[in-house]
């Protein structure tokens, strides 16, 4: 009873610990917006977001998931059911996705044949419109490898059957993808090389472009981690059943077991989550013209609906990431390639994780945040922007994963509150049931 009551004393107090670190306030890093506000105009928008995404526009996503591993070859296969995936059947996909309807900038095959009758010989008004090409080919840039959507092996994935979650994916496979990611593709601080050395006070040593480019892949990193602790197997007397996991979050981002990297690791998913934001309210324009296609069209028009309310609201929050404070000065053109080669590469990673949910995921997060980074720096005005369907299905995803985990760590920081009350463990095994069950049913 005594080394009961000890323990309980132990946990109170990493917890009363994670409390006092966990009091996420003042200025977001390398942005002008507040916490504060960030919380308050996601507490807004978060249910109709998620709503949203609910839609057949958003749910349906098309991925080749069986394309190869460019960097090792053995990158094996994944046994847990938890990490198995369903494909969608003919039937389940609404026709006017089936149609595919993706937009691309690939020329038509009567475009190559015209192309193809020109001769040898460089007129004004081919160099006019070699000139042209290669401004609209630098009004679009592309931070992700393109995915092949038309191939073969593509498949649909209905995301509502297939979320986000704990699959048990970890040790050596999963450590080698974030070490390729952090080791090989993240800048450095020229006076340190080391992994261990990308801390909260080193990026600081580095230029505001390559520190925005940590907080966005070590904020989408938390996010990844804040889903795995939210839906994490539980067992209990019927069985098992999915929920948050405290003692999971708290491993992950305790100041204690992270080298106190933890607290400003959950900063840098405020970070990511703005930049998303930034990118889907600067697109209004586009979002206004864009054609939310499915073949059901009472549905599209209020799926259109919809989306505009939603960016419009999201434009509330003041300051929230300046995009035209990077790639300015004499190199800028280097340091914006270097950035994309990095970003590519990252992209191209995620087709080596050996979890099959863990690669769709992943590679929709990436895209989301490559297709944002694409609509913050591409030249031109946002509504002339070239987008396929599948940047604007992952972008939309992937902000609405970000706004989940924000969400999360609110549940997260509810149950350490009742933990702090809760008193004996006995009372505070109750509590914990109670939490569960709101949880579960969506209430939080």
């Amino acid at each position: 009873m005594k080394t009961n009551r000890l323990c309980y004393v132990i946990v109170q107090l990493l917890v009363l610990r994670l409390l006092s670190s966990f009091q996420l306030r003042g200025q977001v890093d390398d942005c002008y917006c507040r916490i504060s506000d960030v919380d308050r105009t996601h507490s807004d928008s978060f249910e109709n977001l998620a709503e949203l995404l609910k839609r057949d526009y958003f749910r349906f996503y098309k991925v080749n998931l069986d394309k190869p591993c460019e960097f090792w070859e053995d990158r094996g296969v994944c046994t847990r059911s938890t990490c198995a995936l369903k494909t969608c059947t003919e039937a389940e996909v609404p026709s006017g996705l089936a149609e595919n309807t993706n937009k691309s900038t690939i020329p038509t095959c009567e475009e190559e044949r015209e192309l193809s009758k020109i001769n040898n010989f460089i007129s004004d008004d081919r160099i006019a419109a070699l000139q042209n090409l290669e401004k609209q080919e630098s009004d679009n840039i592309n931070f992700c490898v393109q995915e092949d959507e038309d191939s073969e092996k593509a498949e649909f994935y209905d995301l509502l059957q297939n979320p986000e979650s704990y699959t048990g994916y970890s040790g050596e496979p999963s450590w080698r993808i974030w070490r390729s990611i952090y080791e090989e593709n993240c800048f450095k601080p020229k006076k340190d090389s080391l992994f261990l050395d990308l801390t909260h006070k080193s990026i600081n040593y580095m230029c505001k472009e390559k520190r925005v480019f940590f907080r966005a892949v070590s904020g989408l990193h938390s996010s990844i981690s804040i889903h795995l602790a939210a839906k994490y197997p539980v067992q209990d007397f019927f069985g098992q059943k999915w929920g948050p996991n405290l003692a999971e979050f708290t491993r992950r981002f305790l100041p204690e077991s992270t080298a106190g990297e933890g607290p400003h690791w959950l900063k840098n998913l405020y970070f990511v989550y703005l930049v998303e934001m930034r990118a889907i309210t600067k697109a209004l324009p586009l979002w206004k013209r864009w054609d939310f296609h499915t073949g059901k069209p009472e549905e599209d028009i209020k799926t259109k609906e919809n989306t505009i309310s939603i960016v419009e609201g999201l434009l509330s929050c003041p300051d929230t990431f300046d995009e035209e404070q990077l790639f300015k000065g004499p190199a800028a053109e280097e340091i914006l390639n270097e950035f994309l080669v990095h970003f590519r590469n990252i992209s191209q990673i995620m087709d080596c994780v050996t979890c099959d949910k863990c690669r769709l995921w992943g590679k929709i997060q990436i895209r989301g945040l490559g297709t944002a980074l694409k609509i913050l720096f591409s030249g031109g005005k946002p509504e002339n922007l070239n987008l396929e369907r599948g940047e604007v299905v992952t972008l939309f995803n992937a902000f609405n994963q970000l706004s989940h985990s924000l969400h999360y760590v609110k549940v997260f920081k509810d149950q350490m509150d009742y933990k702090e009350e809760a008193g004996p463990p006995e009372e505070s095994d109750r509590k914990q049931e109670n939490l569960f069950n709101t949880f579960t049913r969506g209430e939080l």
